[in-house]
């Protein structure tokens, strides 16, 4: 039996007759931290997206602790797509809270309505999360009055209170001014030592080989190439990869 936690077999996703996954075999250990790179429009942000089940599947399977998440020709309805992405969070370029909730509410408002957990316990939760990404004085803010760095740790703060299986970073930082993605990665850092599976797609590549067990290069809908941090960004195999690392900061 494999030790992965999120086992995915031949995932293909098509939007209409444009195909942006085109077959995607992959296996995520326990604890791994595997970082997705890639040129804009490679299928990465889609592959996360399907992993959440914010996108169905054309084809293929992506199994969660050896138990199907998504499987060809199931027909999902709100209930079950909500549990199943309490096993999997995830966190956006854009932050997605609500404007008229505090960042404790924000925090609290899936662990209530789909945790089903009382406000009380929400509460003692979505405190412990905020105190962990280093927003214990700003738990009672509002959106509006939050900047952007602090914003998206409200926005890791609230997957984390899920206590998923694993969590997706789609760009997380991306949106942010200079100034603000240290604090936004740091966070990512402190879950990295913690042993949380991640999978991220960045543009951070320094970062990349910092964190990541495992990097992905992904183009044209397909995994091109893949390998520990050093020997990737070192010394790659692929004509493409090259290419493509010869473009970007590093």
């Amino acid at each position: 039996m494999s030790n992965a936690i999120i086992e995915v077999n031949q995932l293909r996703k098509s939007f209409g007759s444009n195909e942006i996954l085109k077959g995607i075999d992959l296996e995520i250990k326990q604890g791994e931290k595997v970082v997705i790179i890639g040129p804009s429009g490679s299928g990465k942000s889609t592959f996360l997206r399907c992993l959440n089940c914010l996108e169905i599947p054309t084809n293929g399977t992506v199994k969660v602790h050896g138990d199907y998440f998504i499987k060809p020709g199931e027909r999902f309805n709100e209930k079950h797509v909500a549990a199943l992405r309490t096993e999997v969070g995830m966190v956006f370029q854009r932050f997605n809270l609500f404007p008229t909730m505090t960042a404790i509410e924000n925090v609290m408002a899936a662990q209530i309505k789909i945790r089903k957990k009382s406000k009380e316990a929400a509460r003692e939760t979505a405190e412990i999360y905020l105190r962990k990404v280093g927003l214990a004085e700003r738990m009672n803010h509002y959106p509006s009055q939050l900047s952007g760095g602090q914003q998206q740790r409200v926005a890791i703060a609230r997957a984390l209170a899920m206590e998923p299986k694993a969590m997706l970073f789609d760009e997380a930082t991306s949106g942010l001014d200079p100034e603000l993605i240290g604090e936004v990665l740091n966070v990512v850092r402190e879950l990295a030592k913690e042993g949380m599976t991640m999978v991220l797609v960045t543009h951070e590549m320094n970062f990349a080989e910092e964190v990541g067990d495992r990097i992905i290069f992904m183009d044209g809908g397909v995994i091109v190439e893949e390998g520990p941090p050093k020997e990737f960004f070192h010394n790659p195999k692929h004509n493409r990869t090259r290419e493509f690392l010869q473009k970007v900061e590093h």
